[in-house]
């Protein structure tokens, strides 16, 4: 009898600079010596069955990270928090596990938004007029960026993957914005490239005292029209 479990679990200061294949291989070495029945595919290389709900930039502290988990045996999802949190490192807590239907999508075909806390420092040379940037950058019918890619840059419309971007606080040499963007399979906004776009149309160039944080707050799914996080989808 299969499980499939999603866990919600979060990224402290710690090991916010661990990468992605690094976080992966630390999860599996938690997840063997917690004695997690963990279920593995079939064939020459047999591979945990587990997968990540989405890709975290390296350097971003997040509340709201998923894994998708099958296991060969049913267990108490409380019960695997509290032992994986005993063999991850300081920095990484499994705070919630919910059963969902083996039979259902990946999760990484489900997420659609991220939200993120973002706060941006170091612009003393300016009095920034934050409401009226947001407004007049969300105004616009286009923001085109260039986007990296292995075939060479392009050129790219994000604007419509921003979804809403409301301001948080005002400080003394920066603001600190919330921002809901696409993300996932379908359609990602990268909150690096949102940040290029807003302090490049407030005429800001990158410099030495620029100071960026980002914090990634929740991934979500849509589910009869409303947004929830994946584990609150029935």
């Amino acid at each position: 009898m299969y499980m499939r479990l999603v866990v919600k679990y979060t990224i402290g200061e710690k090991v916010k600079y661990i990468s992605h294949l690094d976080f992966m291989r630390l999860v599996q070495r938690a997840l063997r010596r917690a004695e997690i029945p963990v279920a593995y595919s079939k064939g020459f290389n047999p591979h945990p069955k587990l997968s990540f709900a989405s890709a975290l930039a390296v350097g971003t502290l997040s509340d709201g990270e998923y894994l998708d988990i099958i296991l060969d045996r049913e267990m108490d999802p409380k019960t695997l928090c509290h032992r994986m949190n005993e063999k991850l490192p300081e920095g990484i807590r499994f705070v919630e596990a919910v059963a969902i239907d083996e039979k259902a999508p990946s999760l990484m075909s489900l997420i659609e938004r991220g939200e993120y806390l973002i706060k941006i420092s170091g612009v003393k040379s300016r009095k920034i007029d934050a409401v009226s940037l947001i407004e007049n950058f969300l105004k616009q019918t286009e923001i085109v960026t260039i986007k990296k890619t292995k075939k060479g840059d392009r050129q790219v419309n994000i604007r419509p993957m921003i979804h809403k971007i409301d301001i948080i606080d005002q400080h003394q040499d920066g603001i600190t914005i919330k921002a809901l963007v696409s993300t996932g399979s379908k359609a990602n906004l990268r909150p690096e490239q949102l940040i290029e776009a807003l302090l490049d149309f407030a005429n800001i160039s990158y410099n030495p005292e620029l100071l960026v944080q980002i914090h990634r707050l929740d991934l979500y799914l849509f589910q009869d029209g409303k947004l929830v996080t994946p584990v609150d989808m029935e």
